[in-house]
């Protein structure tokens, strides 16, 4: 009975000696932290600038292999100011329209028409209508131009009339140059043989009156007798 008890007693001692060893084991155990869920899942690749200025670049990167923001690198936004009523419709200043210069004055030319009369059928020039040419012409230096047109009544027939309106003409414009070799106006001649009649055709002195030849004198202001 006695090494019966001294048995047991010595198995108690041996677990109450392993109940110890384990103790003391877990006392120098390090504690792991738990590992969070998730903590191996790739964060998506996102746009991200490199460098600055004209060298500046985009392209994708994997976080934390992105740069960072930082006040020094972008600068802060500022809040946008509403615009005003008034400030959107302020007019424009008017400004007044540059002065126009003048055009430079003319110098107003002076007509001066001549009127000599001529004989039935005839294209010569009278002694009278010889006189009113030369008293015309007496600066005439300082013509600028002369026009001759003559005219006929309405006797005979058209073609006729036409060429003894030329026909006078003619004779005005050569006396003038006669006259005045050294003339410097410039002469146009016209023959209006069957229109423009000052007088009624039906009278001798009204047909009198429309076999003419009407000279007119241009000169400028200046160069006015």
């Amino acid at each position: 009975m006695t090494a019966h008890f001294l048995r047991r007693v010595t198995a108690l001692g041996l677990v109450a000696s392993c109940i110890a060893l384990v103790s003391s084991c877990s006392l120098f155990r390090t504690s792991v932290p738990a590992e969070p869920a998730g903590a191996h899942a790739v964060a998506p690749p996102r746009l991200a600038q490199f460098d600055f200025g004209r060298q500046a670049m985009f392209a994708q990167c994997i976080p934390p292999a992105c740069p960072t923001r930082t006040p020094k690198t972008l600068a802060p936004e500022t809040p946008s100011q509403p615009i005003g009523r008034e400030a959107a419709f302020t007019p424009a200043e008017s400004v007044a329209p540059a002065p126009v210069a003048p055009a430079p004055a003319t110098k107003p030319e002076i007509a001066r028409t001549v009127t000599v009369q001529f004989g039935l059928g005839s294209a010569n020039l009278s002694p009278a209508a010889r006189s009113q040419l030369n008293g015309a012409m007496d600066d005439p230096l300082h013509v600028r131009r002369i026009k001759i047109v003559g005219r006929t009544d309405s006797t005979g027939p058209l073609a006729f009339n036409e060429s003894l309106a030329l026909a006078r003409a003619l004779a005005v414009r050569d006396h003038l140059r006669k006259m005045h070799p050294t003339l410097a106006a410039t002469l146009t001649l016209q023959a209006r043989g069957a229109c423009c009649f000052i007088a009624a055709n039906d009278t001798v002195a009204g047909r009198t009156q429309n076999r003419r030849a009407e000279v007119i004198f241009q000169m400028s202001d200046e160069d006015r007798p």
